[in-house]
């Protein structure tokens, strides 16, 4: 039986999902030029592999020759993390007089700066950080509405995210799927600072605006521990866990988006193995499809809320990695 705390978090987080759904059509009206309700479906199967003359072919720094992309982990929130990543990526002072559009428009210009091939660059998504939502591959928004709170619904009480998630339409997704929304607008601090709603004393103009991948981890998955490690107990599971991050990488890549924060797919309720999970992302990140640059910077945001063990294993085997070289063809 829950404690009478824990009833109350889920009755206070029932209330400022509630508040949120109602509140994200004033949000939505007031910037036209956005369409925070739609989302789109891709499929691994029918979405082309990444065609290798559309790169834009970030360099690395100070090899500024070689192209790369740099990968980092973060004790963070994933949305508080797609809030500072340009201004931290690009070393910029915060300004509280321009509007979101301006500092996409600045922020593309940097982009094309540390880019190769920037006429590759999409001026509508490359200064969009693109984050994975961990979904449930059910119900739209997970159990939000229900006071649950795992990642899906942490990204769902800030943000309009959950209007975009058509039951009807996109839902149960399949396995090697994802939805991708273009217009995710956040108007609430992070649970850790209380879910305090950020409107009006920011203008709805100068709301922070992210793109979302919403990718369902395998549900509880059989697990078996080898020399001591847990790993999944069938292959098959494996290969599709890579696949889900396949379609996620080649979604963000297609539509344009050049810095992502990524997860522990599927390693909270889920169940799966957070060490093969981490082990996963790092092998799909240096396949040859994924070189030469795609990516300005890809950041894992594993909030360690719990301290279940997730933050350290991504940490030791992801953070401070680079990938996204080029390897010669073999026999060449």
């Amino acid at each position: 039986m829950a404690s009478a705390s824990h009833q109350n978090r889920r009755n206070a987080l029932k209330q400022t999902a509630k508040e949120t759904k109602a509140m994200t059509p004033t949000i939505a009206a007031s910037l036209p030029h956005l369409n925070p309700s739609v989302s789109l479906s891709f499929a691994l199967e029918t979405l082309p592999p990444l065609d290798p003359a559309k790169c834009p072919r970030f360099r690395l720094s100070p090899n500024p020759t070689t192209p790369g992309t740099p990968i980092s982990v973060l004790d963070s929130d994933s949305f508080d993390a797609a809030i500072t990543m340009p201004s931290s990526i690009f070393s910029l002072t915060s300004s509280d007089t321009s509007t979101t559009l301006e500092k996409e428009s600045s922020i593309l210009t940097l982009l094309q700066e540390s880019a190769s091939a920037p006429f590759n660059l999409n001026p509508a998504t490359a200064s969009r950080v693109a984050v994975l939502n961990m979904a449930s591959e059910h119900n739209p928004g997970g159990g939000w509405m229900n006071g649950a709170a795992a990642q899906e619904e942490a990204l769902c009480f800030r943000s309009t995210l959950a209007s975009s998630l058509h039951k009807s339409r996109h839902y149960p997704i399949p396995d090697r799927c994802g939805l991708w929304t273009k217009d995710v607008v956040i108007f609430r601090t992070s649970m850790a600072q209380g879910h305090e709603l950020t409107v009006p004393a920011v203008e709805v103009e100068k709301l922070p605006v992210v793109s979302v991948l919403s990718v369902a981890g395998i549900r509880r998955p059989r697990v078996e521990v080898v020399e001591g490690r847990s790993v999944f107990a069938e292959a098959k599971d494996r290969e599709l866990t890579k696949d889900k991050m396949r379609i996620c990488l080649r979604m963000a890549a297609e539509r344009g988006h050049t810095m992502l924060v990524l997860g522990a797919l599927g390693c909270g309720a889920f169940r799966n193995p957070p060490e093969e999970v981490a082990d996963c992302w790092g092998e799909v990140l240096r396949e040859r499809e994924f070189a030469g640059g795609w990516f300005k910077a890809v950041w894992f945001a594993v909030f360690d809320r719990k301290r279940d063990g997730n933050l350290p294993i991504f940490k030791g085997r992801l953070d401070g990695k680079v990938v996204g070289f080029v390897e010669p063809e073999k026999g060449v």
